[in-house]
């Protein structure tokens, strides 16, 4: 006869070796935010942009304080941590807007990557996001934010007013800023993207947009954040549904076992 407990050190050494299999090294990513000013016509009226590092592994934060154009803006915080099976990114963003307004207002694309990233290692992946505008006195009819991941280790942006393309997986999210006595709330939130497969290293992308500026001389914020997250390891899960399998083995070999009356 031979005991369930007898597979024990198996089924222990198989969930071992899959954790040990599906476990992420640690990641390294480098930051970058950039804060475009666009004039009515989408004319470029000021750019500004910031760089760091991140920890070894791979989380950290930066912060960005400055003026652009019409705009005086203060990241408060955009912060990415990183950990077995995934990667986070959350922004909080302040803004006083001193410009035109109506159908002359400014737009405001505010970029946020962060690159060299390897988690979750490759396999699917999907991208979940929530955003959420705040009520102080800055009004704002469009809200824009987009999270993407692309494939490659992106080092560089695109031309300052525009922002990258071919992301994987992208969130999009709507909604307006500093209208009705609640806070708004991009629609929808949260939002999933369409799962796709990750490939390691990758860079994890962001875009803010706002536009539609009712009121000027008034400040307002957002914050928001997106992660980036795989399923459990297939191999812990493999071994998983196996035991129902093995128990059920060991409960026939007993039986058979077992003398008549």
């Amino acid at each position: 006869m031979i005991r369930f407990r007898n597979f024990l050190p198996l089924i222990g050494a198989a969930l071992v070796g899959a954790a040990v299999l599906g476990a992420s090294a640690p990641a390294r990513a480098d930051f970058i935010i950039r804060a475009t000013d666009l004039l009515t016509g989408g004319a470029v009226n000021a750019t500004v942009t910031q760089t760091g590092s991140s920890l070894a592994d791979g989380s950290g934060s930066l912060m960005f304080n400055s003026t652009v154009g019409n705009f005086s803006i203060t990241l408060v915080t955009h912060i990415t941590t990183t950990g077995s099976g995934f990667s986070g990114d959350s922004d909080t963003l302040n803004i006083t807007y001193n410009g035109p307004t109506g159908v002359n207002s400014d737009t405001l694309i505010v970029e946020v990557l962060a690159n060299g990233l390897n988690n979750p290692t490759a396999g699917p992946t999907t991208i979940t996001s929530n955003g959420s505008p705040s009520t102080s006195g800055l009004q704002a009819t469009s809200v824009t934010m987009t999270s993407g991941v692309l494939n490659t280790n992106v080092t560089t942006l695109g031309a300052a007013g525009t922002t990258l393309g071919g992301q994987s997986g992208e969130t999009t999210g709507t909604g307006t800023m500093g209208f009705g006595l609640a806070s708004s709330v991009l629609t929808p939130n949260p939002v999933t993207g369409a799962s796709f497969t990750i490939t390691n290293p990758f860079s994890f992308y962001q875009t803010y947009t706002i536009s539609g500026f009712a009121n000027a001389n008034q400040a307002g914020s957002l914050s928001a954040g997106s992660t980036v997250s795989a399923p459990e390891p297939a191999g812990i899960a493999l071994a998983l549904t196996g035991l129902p399998f093995l128990a059920g083995l060991g409960w026939l070999r007993r039986r058979r076992t077992v003398p008549s009356a």
